[in-house]
């Protein structure tokens, strides 16, 4: 009786070992993640095509899609770029209506 009754406890402990280790192993693996990009970058070509007087579809369609928009997203969007000095800025295109009335770098 007392064999059986270690042997029990033997299974169990080896089980719950089992059990551990895989939940651990789970642990040490990270599934992958890519790096968030928000945003596009823009070239010195694009800005140059850039003019007061588009509309808001011509400078998506020129630019893509703002890295952020202020407060309200019709009125304000920023782009990044990297200059040639390999610094990071931003060009802010303010619209008035659905134009673009200022372009600004920073």
């Amino acid at each position: 009786m007392n064999l059986k009754r270690t042997k029990v406890i033997a299974r169990a402990l080896i089980g719950g070992a089992l059990v551990s280790l895989t939940l651990s192993a789970c642990t040490l693996l990270t599934p992958y993640q890519p790096e968030l990009k928000q945003g596009n970058f823009v070239k010195e070509e694009q800005l140059q095509q850039l003019t007061p007087g588009m509309s808001a579809e011509q400078v998506q369609f020129l630019l893509g899609t703002p890295m952020l928009t202020g407060e309200d997203p019709q009125n304000r969007w920023v782009y990044p770029i990297l200059d040639e000095e390999g610094q990071y800025r931003t060009v802010t295109v303010e619209f008035e209506g659905r134009s673009v009335a200022r372009i600004s770098r920073s």
